[in-house]
C-alpha cells in the first residue's frame, strides 16, 4: 500500500462513552490528518480539543459504524485513534505493511498539538510553551 493509501480514522470519548470513524479514501498519511486537524487552529488559534470539535474536522468525510470500522481497517492503509480525557486528547497511528508484516505504531499514543507540530508543515509557535521546556513538551488550552 502507499503511503496515499485510504485512512480509518476513529474517535474515542471513553468517559462518556462515544465514539465516531471516519473512513479517509486516499492520502491518509499522517501529514494529511495534522492538516485537516490543523485547520481550526488556523481558524480560531485553538486546535480541536472537544469530541464536537473533532467530529465537525472529519464531518466532510464517509462516517463508518462501529461495527464497520472493523472490516474497513483491513482496506486502510493508516489508522488512527484519537482518544479524548479530561486533560484533552492524544492520538495513535498506525501503518499496515504488506507482504506478511501487518501493522506497526507511527506514533503515539502523544497529545494532539505534538502531532500537529510533528507532522505539519510548518510550526505551530502558538501550541508550544514558551517557557524553556524541550520542544516534545506542548501546552493545550482547555476550553
Amino acid at each position: 500500500m502507499s503511503c496515499h493509501g485510504p485512512a480509518l480514522i476513529s474517535l474515542l470519548d471513553r468517559g462518556l462513552r462515544r465514539q465516531r470513524h471516519w473512513w479517509l479514501p486516499g492520502g491518509g498519511g499522517p501529514e494529511r490528518i495534522a492538516a485537516l486537524l490543523a485547520a481550526p487552529l488556523r481558524a480560531s488559534g485553538a486546535p480541536p480539543l472537544r469530541f464536537e470539535d473533532i467530529s465537525a474536522v472529519f464531518a466532510p468525510l464517509p462516517s463508518l459504524p462501529a461495527a464497520g470500522a472493523g472490516a474497513a481497517a483491513g482496506q486502510a492503509a493508516y489508522r488512527y485513534l484519537i482518544q479524548l480525557h479530561g486533560r484533552g486528547g492524544c492520538i495513535s497511528c498506525w501503518r499496515h505493511y504488506g507482504h506478511g508484516i501487518g501493522w506497526q505504531r507511527r506514533c503515539g499514543p502523544m497529545p494532539l498539538a505534538c502531532f500537529l507540530q510533528w507532522h505539519s508543515l510548518r510550526p505551530w509557535p502558538a501550541l508550544v510553551s514558551s517557557t524553556s521546556q524541550p520542544s516534545s513538551r506542548v501546552k493545550i488550552r482547555d476550553h
